[in-house]
């Protein structure tokens, strides 16, 4: 299947899972389990023996926005939550995470703190870009996602799994995200592109996509080798098409009735399996590949359908100069990617506006927290010091010989004068 033959890919652990929205479409996922499924959640069971959400509460208020507190402990346990999750309980394993993502134990806990903050501002002051929810709608999405279990207890161990001690606070966090979202499709609707400025962002990120290949391709079981090498033997010999192949003995569902297309391999969703990728590195435009290419889906015969090459300038520029010169798929994905930068722009400096206008105090980290670790000095950093301490001491060493030498000088002098008082006197 296309959906399989496609890599999975591995939950985020950038700056950006640490955003409270993130945090709440992770919960909202798990309430259906699917984290779970996957392995993406330690069990319970597990957590116990490492950490717990409220391991090393400390009580306290981490900020206060417009009067509202926001909770020390409830910072921590999304710092608590976010080491089981991704397998950081370790305190060797968590202290190599921050370093690896350029975090201080500070830093991490304001990554937190500014999106609570965000949070907190976001529904506080949604109302003034007219945006709004109410319990009426709020309930909606709850009752839709209460449909999927079978009796309360089994929706009250779902809640509690994902993070939440009741329905409440699950609505609560509903609030936010359902407001979030409609505040990211107001600021997108403001962001539409006319063609003239999608093409200047085109000629600006089509390297990213220069040499993409679209291909196709025949799926045969494991089992199927010997058939798979004949359907490639009648193809490369003129006797088969491709497309009646595929239509004929291709197992993959997802693209059997359309040709086998598995589009562009450099868009983000492509993610292809690597055996696959390997294969099409050599492959033109109306080639096959010339042998069967194992994946661990099985056999494939791959057909490469286009090669984009976008045209270049004298000075090696890219220099598009009609959209029609730019795929489709690849079109659109640039019109997207760019849309979505303007859109964070434009909601980050809202954001930025709102922290500025309104009344958000911040208060230093306390002492004792669980997630405090004592990290090593970067090699940069500590090189530095280093240097600083050799120059230092050289420094200082050079002041005693200094000192030394004036001793010296003095005690000659004075030597001298002695000598030249009693040579007088004689």
């Amino acid at each position: 299947m296309a959906t399989e033959l496609k890599n999975k890919q591995q939950p985020s652990s950038l700056k950006k899972t640490l955003s409270y929205a993130a945090i709440v479409v992770v919960c909202a996922l798990a309430l259906l389990g699917i984290l779970y499924i996957n392995g993406v959640f330690n069990t319970p069971e597990e957590e116990a023996q490492v950490l717990e959400a409220d391991t090393g509460l400390t009580g306290g208020i981490a900020a206060v926005v417009n009067g509202t507190e926001i909770e020390e402990d409830k910072v921590t346990r999304i710092a608590n939550n976010f080491r089981i999750q991704y397998g950081y309980t370790e305190e060797d394993k968590w202290k190599e995470y921050l370093q690896n993502n350029s975090y201080t134990v500070e830093s991490f806990r304001e990554e937190i703190l500014d999106g609570l903050i965000d949070q907190e501002l976001t529904e506080q002051c949604a109302a003034q870009r007219n945006v709004t929810t109410d319990d009426e709608e709020i309930q909606g999405y709850v009752d839709k996602m209460r449909a999927n279990y079978s009796s309360d207890e089994a929706w009250q161990t779902a809640l509690e799994g994902a993070g939440f001690d009741d329905e409440d606070a699950y609505r609560d966090a509903l609030r936010y995200s359902i407001l979030d979202k409609k505040l990211e499709e107001g600021f997108e609707a403001e962001n539409v592109l006319d063609d003239a400025s999608l093409l200047a962002a085109a000629n600006e990120k089509v390297a990213t996509y220069s040499g993409a290949k679209r291909t196709s391709h025949i799926q045969f079981n494991e089992d199927e080798q010997e058939l798979a090498q004949e359907v490639l033997d009648k193809i490369k010999a003129g006797e088969m098409r491709f497309s009646d192949a595929v239509a004929e003995y291709s197992k993959d569902e997802d693209t059997k009735d359309n040709g086998g297309d598995m589009g562009w391999d450099r868009l983000k969703d492509a993610n292809l399996d690597a055996d696959y990728t390997e294969a099409i590195t050599d492959l033109n435009a109306g080639e096959v590949t010339t042998e069967l290419v194992k994946t661990k889906y099985g056999y494939h015969i791959i057909y490469c359908s286009e090669v984009f090459s976008p045209a270049v300038d004298e000075a090696g520029n890219y220099n598009l100069g009609s959209l029609d010169e730019i795929p489709d798929g690849i079109l659109e994905e640039i019109r997207t990617t760019v849309v979505e930068e303007k859109t964070d722009e434009s909601k980050e400096a809202w954001l930025k506006e709102m922290r500025e206008t309104n009344d958000v105090v911040v208060n230093d980290m306390p002492e004792g927290l669980p997630y405090w670790v004592q990290l090593d000095e970067p090699e940069e950093e500590q090189a530095a010091i280093d240097q600083a301490a050799d120059e230092q001491l050289a420094e200082d060493v050079a002041g005693e010989e200094a000192a030394a030498g004036e001793m010296e000088l003095e005690g000659a002098e004075q030597q001298a004068a002695q000598e030249g008082t009693t040579a007088e006197g004689q």
